[in-house]
């Protein structure tokens, strides 16, 4: 595996991590007490920027590993 591939890896690893802290957090207060608005929206945002990190975050691999940077692929 190259560099590219193991930066992919890492992220797509943080993401499902990311994701899974935040569904525990979010089931454990729920189920204790009712959860304000903006609580809940930070969940989602953790939640979708897991699902980012997961799909490979394209962005973040181009600005980390751009086509002119010399390096072979």
């Amino acid at each position: 595996m190259n560099s590219k591939e193991l930066f992919t890896l890492f992220l797509r690893m943080v993401g499902v991590l990311g994701i899974i802290v935040i569904v525990r957090h979010a089931l454990g207060s729920v189920l204790i007490e009712t959860v304000p608005a903006s609580i809940v929206i930070k969940w989602v945002v953790g939640v979708l920027v897991g699902l980012y990190l997961i799909r490979g975050a394209p962005l973040l691999i181009k600005f980390a590993f751009p086509k002119n940077s010399g390096s072979p692929e």
